[in-house]
């Protein structure tokens, strides 16, 4: 209570000042106030939780869902798993079409948010089987999954990268201006004012490719639409600042060396999840950045978070709720992983993105950056600190299925009639060679 009361108070202080970036601390780093003193943080793009986790035990699955429509003539469209056959296609994800979508809280209109002179919009209503997912599931089965989780704002992946950063709605954006960002405080600053160590790994990072590098084409996608400090100005004339964006390449080394900082940013380029990209490459990177942590020294007092930055257009059947004023975003999946989670449950407290905000707000003391985190929940709800830290279990790196066994007695018909067969073709050619000496 008094670790939320302080936020608070400081949030207030931070909203009256007017700061865009806090001044490097003087004194020591803050300390934690929790055992966990590693915290990493990865989002994934383009997933709603009935999408991914619709039939998970426990959970608040869309299990008796009406079809939805995209005209008064048009098929009635029922949700449907996808298969190999049933590839995935791009889906549009920008704020309005999102209000569609939600269609004031009824959840009737992702079909017709996503229809087109192509397409009827019926990929929204696709999901996936649990059991066609075996990463995601054992993710969720090591740790925590809330299924009351929402995305920051309404839209895609540029909006939702900006409100982890920020706190704060940018409104209805889909794509990285060629002037770039203007931020003002972010979590960043925070951490770097409170003295605390921080990274963001870029994963195939191109340091040469900023906002005042790229080309039209470039500027659309990839880490400058996942690293907003890539495209804001004040971060890139700052060599002190820009040293904190690394390679993915330099966390495995840093966790298995005992380097791992207080707060670790993992962002994934090439393996995002985002359709039509098989979502199997993704969680197989999660998997990965989960497992160097568990088997690093670091993990005894870590705890790791996987969210996803949006919807991606998907249909889902919770309706956003409105934060401060303001409607979030479409119910994503979360994944809480550490050796004081309680493994194996389904949390069904609301959060959204800003409580990854309050988690690191509460854990260091630092400052809120804006109404939305100072009053989002915490995560105290999914965490236990009774006890010793549970032992970390490496995630399996293969999925073993059960290979099918014929029955021994057609097989042992088979061995003894080939057998047979054998001699009996033997026999008749060492008769036919005798035959032929005698003629001979």
């Amino acid at each position: 209570m008094r670790v939320a009361l302080a936020a608070l108070a400081a949030a207030a202080t931070a909203a009256l000042s007017g700061t865009a970036a806090a001044a490097p601390a003087d004194g020591p780093a803050a300390t934690a106030t929790t055992p966990i003193r590693h915290v990493v943080l990865m989002m994934q793009t383009g997933h709603s939780f009935d999408n991914y986790f619709r039939d998970w035990p426990g959970a608040d699955g869309a299990r008796n869902v009406s079809c939805q429509v995209t005209s008064k003539r048009a098929r009635c469209i029922s949700p449907f798993a996808f298969t190999p056959r049933i590839a995935e296609r791009p889906l549009r994800t920008t704020a309005a079409l999102e209000t569609v979508a939600v269609d004031r809280g009824r959840m009737d209109g992702f079909v017709r948010a996503q229809a087109t002179r192509d397409t009827s919009g019926y990929m929204a209503m696709g999901y996936y089987r649990s059991r066609d997912m075996p990463v995601l599931t054992g993710l969720a089965r090591h740790g925590v999954l809330f299924d009351h989780w929402f995305s920051g704002v309404p839209g895609g992946t540029i909006a939702n990268r900006l409100f982890s950063a920020t706190a704060q709605s940018p409104g209805d954006v889909g794509a990285v201006p060629a002037r770039g960002w203007d931020l003002g405080p972010t979590i960043f600053d925070r951490l770097e004012a409170a003295g605390l160590p921080w990274r963001i790994y870029v994963q195939n990072y191109e340091p040469a490719l900023t906002v005042e590098t790229a080309s039209k084409n470039q500027r659309l996608g990839g880490q400058l639409a996942r690293v907003p400090v890539l495209a804001t100005r004040r971060y890139l004339n700052d060599p002190k600042f820009m040293s904190h964006v690394v390679d993915l390449s330099q966390y495995y080394r840093d966790v298995r060396t005992g380097e791992a900082p207080a707060v670790s940013f993992v962002v994934s380029t090439t393996q995002s999840e985002q359709a039509p990209k098989p979502p199997d490459k993704g969680q197989r990177l999660a998997r990965s950045v989960v497992n160097a942590l568990i088997a690093s020294p670091a993990w005894s007092s870590s705890a790791f978070l996987l969210q996803y930055d949006s919807g991606g257009g998907f249909y889902d059947h919770v309706t956003p709720p409105l934060l401060a004023g303001s409607r979030a975003g479409i119910r994503v999946p979360a994944i809480l992983i550490s050796p004081y989670a309680h493994a194996g449950a389904v949390d069904h407290h609301q959060h959204d993105a800003a409580s990854a905000l309050r988690f690191l707000e509460q854990n260091w003391r630092l400052p809120a950056l804006s109404s939305r985190d100072a009053g989002a929940a915490g995560l105290a709800d999914a965490l236990h600190f009774r006890g010793s830290p549970a032992q970390g279990n490496l995630l399996p790196t293969t999925v073993r299925h059960p290979v099918p066994q014929p029955r021994r007695l057609p097989l042992y018909v088979g061995y003894v009639s080939a057998l047979v067969v054998a001699a009996l073709l033997l026999g008749w050619a060492a008769r036919n060679q005798r035959v032929r000496r005698l003629v001979g």
